[in-house]
């Protein structure tokens, strides 16, 4: 098999098919939107349901995982992501595998020709996934059990911030083993590679057309995972380098617009349309290409032949083609009218949160830290609170003291005493030699009124007393007020309402299956990397803050802000602050190219 040839047809084909692959490509896309979307949303709350929960948090999910219920949503959601995949090649492979005249009949015709095989993909999407989870279930399960012989004693965050010995003893383990999976599971992909046109162009069973598949492969495994892998890699880097290329010609020529908004304006408008025309072109040529190649492949194994041939489409195919197409138009046109029109608000309203104080100045939750974030211009101190074994609330991240205090020993088996014995400023700077662990106490007495509080309680089946404790503390020094709770644990948020109505709360959400009770929140707050615009615009439709950690770079910092979150929490409040004085000094129509350089980024 060349690897040239194969790349010529494939650009021979998207340019003998392109208008029948384009029109089918964006009656996909309205499909995915109007059913499939909203499927797997059912799916996800069905199933969790049956646990009781909305939403699984990134602890809970080992468990979930492990449960009836996680198992069969697993294969459920793999099922369906791989329909929705195998729906939209089995189109385009279609169209391919015809003369491609008649181009508006022949796209509809790949539509209900796709409708009449859905129970065949079904079950063909069901055998591949199951069959690629028991391939790979020894693999994690030997790595599962690595992590709790080398690293179970330690705590996730040490590992992570600190990287000690037996972290790389353990990713040495795990490395030729996590390679061992994705090899077989590779293997078998390839294996299966023809599997789709055999049972679209064949009328082939699942089971048959998996074994047809394996034979056909036979002496060309290799070449294909050449090709895979190259065509792979081109759909992930290009998108990339387009936007780098828009990033810097987009900012070069509307740099030399005058600023006036009856020029800027138009120019950024029909910027961002053409922008999101191109973009949606991508998502077809990746898809596109990807359809071909398994078709390509497919044709050379067997000698298949286009070939023309009467095509039942519905009536008016040529009306539903154009309007399809018109829809990618008025789609592009109303999503950077939306773009744009949020743009327009020239008010930065963010608040800043220094995470655990000024944590890149000073040794994290301690006074200096605490301190040094209220000079900075923190509007919210961020600290982290736990419970001593004589059940008094103070300021520590980890379950235990070994990477600020050098003592591998949970907190919740010390007293007071001894954790105020301890140093926990030396593995941050000498010059902070002898700062203590600070009590929570202690922390509302030095805020005062200079700041707010946004306390995060680290709960533990050792200290379940942890909620009620804090929450008391706070009623008893009058600072509910100045207090926004929060936690990872939606029955921790749940327990303070309880105790404390008038208390704001906020849920931090690293990784979640799911959706939160919102009727709980006055915020959430989102890791940085699964945080979108979606996720801000959901949040204010639910009445709530949507609050975004840890962001600690300056262009992070502004794209949030142009994102339109209400909160950045991080580790350098100067910095934010700064920045934000900086664009208070911009003109309106610098921000809004500042404004429209974030979007791309995004």
């Amino acid at each position: 098999m060349q690897i040239k040839k194969q790349a010529s047809n494939i650009i021979s084909d998207l340019g003998r098919c392109f208008r029948p692959l384009f029109i089918y490509h964006i009656f996909f896309s309205i499909l995915a939107v109007m059913l499939l979307a909203p499927a797997s949303a059912w799916i996800t709350t069905k199933v969790l349901t049956t646990t009781g929960h909305p939403m699984i948090s990134h602890q809970e999910m080992l468990d979930f995982f492990l449960s009836p219920a996680g198992l069969a949503w697993v294969l459920a959601g793999g099922t369906l992501t791989v329909l929705i995949v195998f729906i939209h090649h089995a189109g385009m492979i279609y169209i391919s595998s015809r003369s491609c005249s008649g181009r508006y009949r022949l796209a509809s015709s790949a539509l209900v020709r796709v409708g009449r095989n859905l129970p065949s993909l079904l079950a063909l999407a069901l055998i591949q996934v199951a069959a690629h989870l028991l391939i790979a279930a020894p693999f994690i399960i030997v790595m599962g059990l690595a992590w709790l012989i080398l690293l179970g004693d330690y705590d996730p965050y040490f590992l992570i911030s600190q990287k000690p010995p037996i972290f790389w003893i353990y990713c040495a383990v795990c490395t030729p083993v996590a390679l061992g999976m994705l090899v077989c599971n590779g293997i078998l992909y390839l294996r299966w590679f023809m599997a789709l046109p055999i049972v679209l162009l064949e009328g082939a069973g699942p089971w048959n057309a998996l074994r047809r598949s394996s034979g056909l492969a036979r002496g060309w495994i290799k070449p294909v995972a050449v090709l895979v892998l190259g065509l792979a890699l081109l759909i992930l880097t290009l998108p990339g380098i387009i936007a780098v290329l828009f990033d810097t010609l987009g900012g070069l020529f509307l740099g030399l617009l005058p600023e006036n908004f009856t020029v800027l304006v138009p120019a950024v408008l029909f910027f961002t349309s053409f922008y999101i025309v191109l973009a949606v072109m991508l998502s077809f040529a990746g898809t596109a290409a990807n359809s071909l190649l398994v078709f390509n492949v497919y044709k050379d194994t067997t000698g298949f032949e286009p070939f023309r041939e009467s095509v039942f489409a519905p009536r008016r195919s040529r009306i539903l083609a154009w309007s399809a197409e018109l829809v990618l138009l008025v789609f592009a046109l109303v999503q950077a009218g939306f773009i744009v029109h949020s743009f327009f608000d020239f008010q930065d309203h963010v608040y800043i949160s220094a995470h655990r104080g000024s944590s890149m100045l000073a040794p994290e939750n301690t006074i200096p830290a605490i301190e040094r974030a209220i000079v900075d211009g923190a509007d919210y101190v961020e600290i982290d609170v736990r419970l001593t074994a004589d059940k008094v609330p103070v300021l520590l991240h980890d379950r235990d003291l070994r990477r600020v205090a050098g003592k591998p020993v949970p907190i919740w088996e010390l007293d007071l005493k001894e954790v105020q014995r301890l140093d926990a400023g030396s593995w941050f700077h000498p010059r902070f030699a002898g700062v203590g662990i600070p009590t929570l106490e202690e922390v509302i007495e030095v805020v005062g009124d200079r700041a707010r509080i946004y306390l995060e309680i680290k709960p533990s089946r050792h200290t379940p007393d942890l909620t009620r404790i804090v929450v008391e503390l706070l009623q008893e020094k009058d600072y509910v007020d100045q207090v926004l709770l929060g936690a990872m644990d939606p029955e921790v948020l749940k327990e303070a309402r309880n105790l404390e109505p008038e208390l704001r709360t906020s849920l931090f959400v690293h990784t979640a299956i799911g959706e939160p009770d919102r009727s709980l929140l006055d915020a959430l707050g989102l890791r940085a990397a699964i945080t979108t615009v979606e996720d801000i615009q959901r949040a204010h439709r639910h009445g709530h803050e949507l609050h975004v950690w840890t962001v600690n770079d300056r262009r992070e910092m502004s794209r949030f802000i142009d994102m339109g979150v209400d909160n950045i929490i991080t580790d350098r409040p100067e910095v934010l602050a700064e920045l934000l004085r900086e664009r208070a000094e911009l003109s309106n129509a610098e921000l809004l190219l500042v404004k429209l350089r974030h979007w791309l980024r995004d």
